[in-house]
């Protein structure tokens, strides 16, 4: 048989009561198939009466298929042995299915293959792909609302999150939304063991299960972005509840090592514990033994807290807009022996074994106050001692003290750091005071100011301000004026520099422009006569002299990018030769990978030093094409 929708059969058919009306008889077909094609609408189509409500409506999303195999149909069950290819992948199966008058809820029995069969797109779900398995099954419904089932198997392949795992072996049962079962991977990437239950079914999901974890590489799994990111351990997990904000009960790890870039990191104990007493006060607790003490208490929202602590600090100015909580929150919290938590989390951060910190929030009357102290702490290249931090929003003398006996990164080390602001007139105005250098003999006494505009924009901006650096005194906003300031929105999405100028004397670099999203960008910074000893770091083999003016450009429109650059150093000398004046222009293209580049030395109509030519960037790699020509140059090194 074929018709003219491309649906064709090719096999031996018996049928009783095919055109029989209702009370006629019973529909019966009995068939040996060599080749079925056809789609889901075209075969309710064809037979409407007899398969129009017997066909599960998810197999619309497999197209036009092709099928062979035996099948027996009444209006009641079908019993059917086949083999089906789909543009969804293909599907073995030998299975009897009953109650098909409602075939949404049906019950079925028997084994079901799939090879390369995309799920992910025949249930909606995008986190989930291809499946190649081989299980038993044993139930009833086809949809997500009906599915009670039971089922034991070989899961060849499953996509997941991006990553294919395979050799999965499961024996369980699923009845929405309850999982019941054991699953063992094998996969290279996870060793795993699972038996307990997951039931979503009441008003408080239960989660009752032990987890064996071998091994979970967490990196090659798409579940962590570090280099090196692989968790061994026990897992027991005793929680009810449907949301972070009311689950109860306990998480132990036993066992565990976690392993990131930086370290591996063994807890034989780690105890997660949420109670809330009869007063509806939630308690969360973290401990493990010489690893991390802490908890929390009060009644919040965890979602919430951020806001709570934004309010705290935005209530000192008159035109903060506060975020719109829920009533009656607040919540006091103490941490101890955290530092290997937070390497954990972010391996590019490290504090001492005594790193302390606790503090309370209370959003109602948006009180906020935290201490913290680690005798060192290490981050992204900078190492800082003896670190004390103060936050009280309440207090009447300062809202923010710090203090630090060091700061040191890889060129430049800071000493007696300390700032504290305090609140007036709805400005929070900031002190900072350091020494820096080698020796110490550079100082640093800087006086900011934070407010908020009508506009419920954020601005911080530079008072005169001192810098003494390499004997010299330079100034910020030496002239008082209004401008020296950055303003900026709440989502720290947009920038407005409002010319902050560092002076000295008669020489000046001054900064403005804006950065709006990351779209936009017209940035200029200026040089007018820097005396260039006077601003650059010292360098054992070198000495720099000379007056520096000039500009350097960025802008950006979209995609469209406009780097430039025109600067000259009259007067260079480097290690007290005279080399005579230096011209630099760069000029770079609207995508950031390439840059022209003409430079050039003169002294008294005689050029030293040329270079012309580009920089491009291909492949995460530099390449320079310049022609240089040196004549009679001369470092003195």
């Amino acid at each position: 048989l074929k018709d003219t929708r491309n649906s064709e059969i090719i096999g031996d058919v018996n049928f009783k009561n095919l055109f029989a009306k209702k009370g006629q008889g019973e529909f019966y077909m009995n068939g040996s198939f060599d080749k079925v094609t056809s789609s889901y609408d075209n075969l309710v189509t064809i037979l409407p009466n007899v398969l129009g409500k017997k066909l599960p409506s998810s197999l619309k999303k497999l197209g036009q298929f092709n099928l062979n195999g035996d099948a027996e149909i009444t209006t009641k069950s079908i019993d059917a042995d086949f083999d089906l290819q789909t543009r969804l992948g293909n599907v073995s199966s030998k299975l009897l299915m009953t109650d098909i008058d409602n075939i949404d809820n049906a019950s079925y029995s028997g084994n079901i293959v799939l090879d390369n069969f995309d799920v992910g797109s025949f249930l909606n779900r995008k986190d989930i792909g291809k499946v190649s398995m081989d299980v038993d099954v044993d139930g009833k419904g086809f949809v997500e609302k009906y599915l009670n089932t039971k089922f034991s198997g070989e899961v060849e392949s499953v996509r997941y999150n991006g990553y294919t795992y395979k050799n999965i072996l499961a024996n369980g049962s699923f009845k929405k939304p309850i999982f019941k079962g054991n699953i063992n991977v094998n996969d290279p990437n996870l060793f795993f063991d699972f038996n307990g239950i997951v039931d979503l079914s009441k008003k408080e999901n239960i989660y009752d299960f032990h987890a064996k974890v071998d091994y979970a590489n967490l990196k090659n799994l798409n579940f962590m972005s570090d280099a090196v990111s692989v968790f061994k351990g026990d897992v027991i997990m005793k929680v009810t509840g449907s949301n972070l904000n009311n689950m109860k009960g306990d998480v132990i790890i036993t066992n565990a090592s976690y392993q990131n870039p930086k370290d591996i990191y063994f807890f034989d104990n780690l105890t997660v514990n949420s109670s809330f007493d009869a007063e509806n006060i939630r308690t969360i607790s973290l401990y493990s033994p010489n690893e991390v003490n802490g908890k929390v208490e009060g009644k919040f929202d965890i979602n919430q807290i951020p806001g709570m602590i934004e309010n705290s600090l935005g209530s000192l100015y008159t035109n903060y807009k506060p975020n719109n909580l829920r009533k009656g929150q607040f919540l006091k919290f103490e941490f101890t022996e955290f530092n290997k938590i937070i390497e954990i989390i972010n391996p590019d951060i490290s504090f001492s074994d005594d790193a302390f910190i606790n503090g309370i929030i209370k959003s109602d009357d948006n009180d906020f106050k935290l201490n913290f102290t680690s005798k060192t702490i290490d981050a992204f290249g900078t190492h800082l001692d003896k670190v004390l931090l103060e936050v009280d929003n309440k207090n009447p003398l300062y809202n923010t003290y710090v203090q630090m006996d060091s700061i040191k990164v890889k060129n430049y080390k800071i000493r007696d750091f300390s700032l504290i602001n305090a609140t007036s007139k709805d400005t929070l105005s900031f002190r900072t005071e350091f020494k820096g250098g080698e020796k110490g003999n550079d100082f640093y006494n800087l006086n900011l100011y934070h407010t908020i505009d009508k506009n419920n924009q954020n601005i911080v901006g530079f008072n005169k301000s001192e810098m003494m650096f390499k004997d010299f005194l330079w100034y910020i906003n030496e002239e008082e004026n209004d401008k020296n300031k950055i303003v900026f929105d709440k989502k720290l999405s947009s920038f407005t520099f409002d010319d902050i100028v560092v002076s000295h004397e008669n020489q000046s670099i001054a900064l403005k422009g804006l950065l709006s999203g990351k779209t936009e960008k017209d940035i200029q910074l200026t040089f007018h006569d820097v005396n260039l000893n006077k601003v650059t770091p010292d360098v054992k083999q070198f000495k720099f002299d000379g007056n520096l003016n000039g500009e350097v450009f960025l802008k950006q429109k979209n995609a469209i990018y406009q780097p430039t650059a025109s600067v000259e150093i009259s007067n260079l000398l480097i290690n007290d030769n005279e080399l005579g004046n230096l011209n630099l222009d760069i000029a770079g293209n609207n995508d950031f990978t390439r840059f022209d580049i003409e430079s050039k030395i003169e002294n008294e109509n005689f050029k030293s030093f040329t270079a012309d030519g580009n920089l491009q960037i291909v492949d995460n790699s530099t390449l320079i094409d310049l022609d240089l020509n040196f004549q009679k140059f001369n470092l003195g090194v």
